[in-house]
């Protein structure tokens, strides 16, 4: 969880098969009702998602995994969510119909990320990492100089693991003080153009803008997204991921 310092932190803490009938003379097929599948091959494209509480959410909301999940397979898209992390905050997912293989850790800070990002991508082998970090950073008083250290180091060793990896790393959506996480969009923008290479590509997403954090409208408590914020970041990076992406 984004690790609020107020009392909403202690509160949120606490807080088919179808039938099939068969004639003498013709057959009728049913159809179960699923999420839209691409067709699978060999070979998908393996794609992290890597984050805090946005990225994993609790066992009241899907996060923004079970949206995406849904465009790339309408759109036709072979992929596969990979990562060591099944569970949500305090249960499963309140929806099963996805792929929800994921990296994203609860409250944690890039730092605690980092320390633990090598061994995760040496046995997931992702193609595509998605991040959204940096919330908990502010939040909890990291320089901002500090994170995006941090930052750079992760995608240091992203590549070291896979030298071909391709990175897309949000602007955070408003959490926090709102000055501070501006200041800090900026500076993952410019992040993004200094690490940017041809062999692994590293594009800023624009997660921030048209994102609105009051409760009740694109979030839950004024920082975790509800349904309408979910739909909204995975808008984005659906259309970052077609860049990137294979053709379906």
């Amino acid at each position: 969880m984004i690790r609020l310092k107020s009392n909403l932190n202690l509160f949120i803490r606490r807080f088919i098969l179808p039938t099939c009938f068969a004639g003498m003379l013709l057959s009728v097929a049913c159809a179960p009702t699923r999420t839209p599948q691409a067709a699978q091959s060999q070979n998908p494209t393996r794609i992290m998602p890597i984050g805090d509480s946005i990225t994993q959410a609790d066992s009241n909301h899907n996060s923004y995994r079970r949206p995406l999940w849904i465009q790339l397979r309408q759109a036709g898209y072979n992929v596969d969510f990979v990562g060591s992390n099944r569970e949500h905050f305090q249960g499963s997912a309140p929806l099963s119909d996805f792929d929800q293989d994921h990296e994203g850790h609860w409250g944690w800070r890039v730092d605690e990320i980092l320390k633990q990002i090598d061994a995760w991508v040496r046995t997931s082998q992702p193609d595509i990492v998605l991040i959204h970090l940096g919330s908990n950073d502010i939040i909890q008083g990291q320089s901002l100089e500090s994170t995006i250290e941090e930052l750079r180091q992760l995608i240091q060793t992203l590549r070291k693991v896979n030298p071909r990896l391709k990175m897309l790393i949000a602007e955070t959506i408003p959490c926090g003080e709102e000055a501070q996480v501006q200041q800090l969009n900026r500076l993952i923008v410019n992040l993004a153009q200094e690490t940017n290479t041809q062999e692994s590509p590293v594009i800023a997403v624009n997660q921030f803008s048209g994102f609105n954090p009051a409760m009740g409208k694109d979030t839950y408590d004024g920082c975790h997204p509800n349904e309408s914020g979910e739909k909204k970041i995975a808008n984005r990076w659906f259309a970052a991921l077609k860049t990137v992406l294979p053709s379906p």
